[in-house]
């Protein structure tokens, strides 16, 4: 049987795919093919090339080879075609042996070395119709004509991206803030960078930086937390850059803010006088003559550290962090409001509630909806504590107005607004923003994790070891939309993963009743664009595909109405969110 190679000629070899340590158990896929790009599940066949990180599932494999896509490394050493005929190419290699560019002619780096190492199409060529020339006056350009509008791309245009805009040799991108180096990287406008094109952005930030960076890729993506969240959202991408010493603004801007237009004219050096943009009809400018995307308000030139600097909350106890008890009595009237309002009657019970005599996952299915649990017939506010966790609350800021902006935008998949059963309530501080799916949501624990999620943030390795249903013998079930987040807009369904709150717990009421308390989590959770999930097929790898690789931010799983389940949740994939 011949070996096949990868692109580098590298012997590709065959195994069955185990998925990582959660593959026997989950089918978790821990590698994607390199051609479908889906992933490889746990117990199908693989072809791997260690070396170059390279990965063939079954299928595309066998199209591979059946159109002559692939050939034997050793015909390399000792070729046997006949004079004049042409070479059998590998994916991603040219007949000289030299690997492609992934980007192709659109590619913006014109670097000897890499140009040298990657092949890229002639000018002219390769270049498809969604593509367009960059201005190679860029910020300064003063051409107002919709020809030259319609013909080049300038920075800050939605299609100033790589693979989509092409410079001249020489070129090289400009970016006015932080959002504008994110988005040009970030190819599929998911609003989380790939490794490619994290390993692009760092190429970028070498530039603006001037500098030789004294760090590899391998610890650049460690550093950003891409190895541990197999992706960068921009929160994590700004906080990254910070440590180059990248001097830009944020470029987030916030909604009914006046936008001033920051076109410098160079013959004057001075700035327009434009205050807000006024768009002309049936064109891409402002009456002042320039794009939308000169005009920015003060917010979105905002640095990092002033971002952070205003996003403290006025209606927190000074000199104070971490939990916080509540005193104000209207406060704490609400949120029994909230208890009272979301508790769920009748049709109330699921099998993650458990078994009266074998608990949660101690029997089979059958046993436990023989032997319920009973649910709880009200709710009583005991006490309640604020989270005055600067840190985590900076960090959602940062999301939540990165979601906002990703919203804004044009994309064929709509923001459409769902409703919560927690929706009409209001406590404190600043109201959820209900045009991106803001809600204050459920999220059931026990008191330690509770107290650590409070500290550190969500950890979504965790998901599916609580009270999820779980096979026998193992250790860790698998999640219904996948491993991310859950929430509830419902108490009973939180409280059905919460169990009791030592008697000894020093954020208890001292008291000498030994009745059993419990803790629950009210979190305000960002949706944005949310998948919505009424049915039961449901794929678990495509969820987080389409918001890892695509235009969503989290799903809604609602099969009340459809399927007649007791329950609808939500489901981030992104702790910050």
């Amino acid at each position: 049987m011949a070996a096949y190679g990868c692109p580098a000629g590298h012997r590709l070899q065959s195994k069955i795919a185990s998925g990582g340590l959660l593959g026997a158990v989950t089918g978790f896929a821990a590698k994607n093919c390199n051609i479908c790009k889906r992933g490889i599940t746990g117990g199908t066949q693989r072809f791997s090339c260690k070396i170059c990180n390279f990965h063939l599932c079954q299928s595309c494999f066998a199209r591979a080879v059946s159109d002559g896509g692939f050939e034997d490394p050793a015909s390399r050493r000792a070729p046997s075609r006949p004079t004049g005929s042409a070479p059998s190419l590998q994916p991603g290699a040219s007949a000289a042996g030299v690997r492609e560019c992934r980007w192709g002619a659109a590619c913006p780096n014109h670097e000897p070395e890499h140009r040298h190492k990657f092949q890229h199409p002639p000018k002219g060529s390769g270049v498809t119709s969604s593509m367009k020339r960059a201005c190679t006056f860029g910020t300064k350009c003063y051409r107002k004509n919709p020809e030259h509008l319609e013909s080049f791309v300038h920075p800050g245009d939605r299609s100033y991206r790589i693979g989509l805009v092409l410079f001249e040799d020489g070129q090289t991108p400009e970016f006015e803030s932080l959002w504008q180096l994110f988005q040009f990287h970030n190819q599929e406008e998911s609003g989380h960078l790939s490794r490619d094109e994290f390993a692009e952005a760092l190429r970028s930030c070498q530039i603006l930086s001037g500098k030789s960076l004294d760090r590899s890729l391998s610890q650049a993506w460690a550093e950003a937390g891409g190895a541990i969240n197999g992706s960068v959202n921009f929160r994590r991408f700004t906080a990254w850059s910070q440590m180059l010493c990248i001097d830009l603004p944020l470029g987030l801007d916030v909604a009914g803010a006046q936008q001033f237009c920051r076109f410098n004219f160079i013959s004057e050096d001075k700035r327009c006088s434009c205050t807000g943009f006024q768009p002309v009809k049936d064109s891409q400018l402002c009456v002042c003559g320039h794009k939308q995307s000169a005009h920015r308000s003060e917010f979105a030139e905002r640095s990092l550290s002033k971002f952070v600097e205003d996003s403290r909350q006025a209606h927190w106890v000074a000199d104070k962090t971490g939990l916080v008890q509540i005193e104000d009595e209207s406060v704490l009237q609400r949120l029994q409001q909230l208890l009272t309002a979301t508790h769920k009657q009748s049709d109330n019970w699921t099998r993650d509630r458990g078994c009266k005599l074998h608990g949660v996952n101690g029997c089979a299915a059958a046993c436990a909806f023989r032997n319920r649990v009973p649910v709880p017939s009200r709710y009583t506010l005991v006490v309640a504590y604020r989270n005055q966790n600067d840190n985590l609350w900076q960090k959602y800021n940062l999301a939540r107005t990165a979601v906002k902006e990703e919203c804004l935008r044009p994309c064929e998949v709509k923001c459409e607004q769902k409703t919560t059963r927690t929706g009409e309530f209001i406590f404190e501080g600043e109201t959820p923003d209900a045009s991106i799916n803001e809600w204050y949501l459920f999220h059931g624990t026990s008191s330690k994790a509770a107290f650590g999620i409070c500290s550190s943030n969500f950890r979504l390795s965790l998901a599916g070891s609580g009270a999820t249903w779980k096979d026998a013998g193992t250790s860790k079930g698998t999640p219904l939309y996948g491993y991310g987040v859950y929430f509830s807009e419902r108490i009973t369904k939180a409280d059905e993963y919460t169990s009791a709150v030592p008697l000894d717990d020093l954020h208890l009421p001292t008291s000498d009743s030994e009745e059993e308390h419990y803790t629950t989590l009210v979190c305000r959770v960002v949706g944005g664009r949310t998948n919505l999930v009424t049915g039961n097929e449901i794929e678990v790898e495509k969820l987080r595909k389409d918001v890892f690789h695509g235009a969503y931010h989290s799903v809604f799983g609602d099969r009340e109405v459809t399927l007649g389940k007791p329950y609808r949740e939500i489901v981030v994939y992104d702790k910050d969110q």
